[in-house]
């Protein structure tokens, strides 16, 4: 059935007040800007990731129309992703993670269904965090963000 592009804009619009709505209540205010405003490069460009899989997984950040491989970690590893200069220059609004494992690397890792992906966010939010991939043999893939403590001196 086809919607009129009146009510789709109606639509979306509704659901975009509701997902954030919703977003808020979970995790409470807004940590930085709302509307995404552009990383710059020379800001943080880290995110640390923790593989705790049985197999190596690779990681990818997704843009609204790009997508960067971030690396490949080991089973069990620990590790600093480094988001390339180029990513945050031309990234503005949301972003995500997918972390696929297991796999050759792809031109399409958000379309992939092997993907596991985080939610879109802002890209300083996506930053702020460490990121820990879990892979049960009863479960379905996960991926957690935690907010990174940030030590006092």
């Amino acid at each position: 059935m086809l919607t009129p592009a009146g009510r789709l804009t109606v639509s979306t619009l509704s659901f975009a007040v509701l997902m954030a709505t919703l977003g808020a209540c979970a995790r409470g205010p807004a940590p930085v800007a709302w509307e995404g405003a552009p990383i710059v490069a020379g800001d943080q460009t880290t995110i640390r990731f923790e593989n705790e899989a049985r197999t190596y997984v690779d990681v990818y950040l997704i843009g609204e129309t790009r997508q960067w491989w971030l690396g490949r970690v080991a089973p069990g590893a620990n590790t600093t992703l480094r988001i390339k200069d180029e990513a945050l220059e031309l990234t503005s609004g949301y972003v995500r993670l997918a972390v696929l494992p297991g796999g050759r690397l792809t031109g399409q890792a958000a379309r992939d269904p092997r993907a596991t992906l985080t939610i879109a966010q802002p890209g300083a939010s996506l930053l702020s965090q460490r990121w820990t991939f879990r892979q049960l043999q009863l479960a379905a893939p996960e991926i957690f963000g935690a907010p990174v403590s940030v030590s006092r001196r």
